[in-house]
């Protein structure tokens, strides 16, 4: 081995002492700053965990093997791992927060009168969950960018929502207040995305047999009630929305249904617009 090898891995040695030196801090300083937040939340939860690490690449920290105990609850909620990617920890209310949560393990049992339904859905042990949050709030513009909340399961599917608020207040001493400020909060935009993993083919089939005929008989009925609430119905917005909904019945794999107003629209006439749209038209289903 000549000297310029010795040297080369001299420095990969150091390089790889310095590298675990720095993610040990990270860890520890991670480590202490979660065990403060759970203390904060001891009130709420009982929460444990099993190990913290940082990927130093990304800086993502990575909570594992977590048990979650609500207050006054006896059932523990088991999740393989929480990613914290992003968050802002130097206020109340973090401005910024991006994190997921992995293999939140939901035991159909344990969901009372709702178990029968998932049952008749072909659920029979256990839903793995998965939750993502991304969202900014710029406090001078009080604008909430909802990036991204999505959840999803194995064998069924995932739903993204992604919207954008403004004249919202989420100051802490002000967060109480916004049941009455409701009426003042504009919509600037939003999006739903859905992937189908069999759910939607599992409510289809379930339909059928209900309604005792096939599969493909069934669809077609509610395409053809689709249709005719397609035709009378005048709001642009629902129209678009019914027309997605037609395709994805038809096959359904996927469906993206987005509002881009052209103009700041009052969040409380639009909520009340939606509700009596939504049911209306979702009668069609019974």
């Amino acid at each position: 081995m000549n000297k310029k090898q010795i040297i080369g891995i001299g420095i990969v040695v150091v390089l790889i002492a310095i590298y675990s030196g720095i993610k040990i801090y990270a860890s520890n300083s991670a480590e202490k700053k979660i065990n403060e937040a759970i203390a904060k939340a001891a009130v709420f939860a009982d929460i444990d965990y099993k190990k913290v690490s940082v990927d130093l690449i990304g800086m993502d920290v990575r909570i594992s093997d977590i048990l979650v105990c609500p207050a006054n609850a006896g059932k523990k909620i088991k999740i393989d791992e929480i990613i914290i990617y992003d968050i802002d920890d130097k206020s109340d209310i973090p401005a910024f927060l991006s994190m997921s949560f992995r293999g939140i393990e939901l035991n159909i049992k344990d969901l009372g009168d709702d178990a029968k339904e998932l049952k008749g859905l072909g659920y029979n042990d256990k839903l793995m969950i998965n939750l993502n949050a991304d969202y900014t709030y710029d406090n001078e513009k009080k604008e909430l960018d909802i990036k991204k909340i999505g959840i999803g399961a194995d064998d069924a599917g995932e739903i993204n929502i992604s919207f954008r608020l403004g004249n919202i207040n989420l100051k802490p001493k002000e967060i109480i207040s916004l049941i009455f400020t409701f009426p003042q909060i504009i919509f600037n935009q939003a999006k739903i995305e859905y992937d189908d993993d069999s759910l939607a083919k599992r409510l289809l089939n379930l339909g059928a047999q209900k309604n005792q005929t096939n599969l493909e008989n069934f669809k077609k009925s509610l395409v053809q009630k689709i249709e005719n609430e397609i035709k009378m119905e005048k709001d642009a917005f629902i129209k678009n929305a019914l027309v997605e909904i037609k395709k994805f019945l038809e096959n359904p794999e996927k469906i993206s249904i987005s509002a881009f107003p052209s103009k700041p629209y009052p969040l409380a006439a639009l909520c009340v617009s939606m509700t009596r749209k939504i049911l209306s038209n979702c009668l069609i289903f019974k």
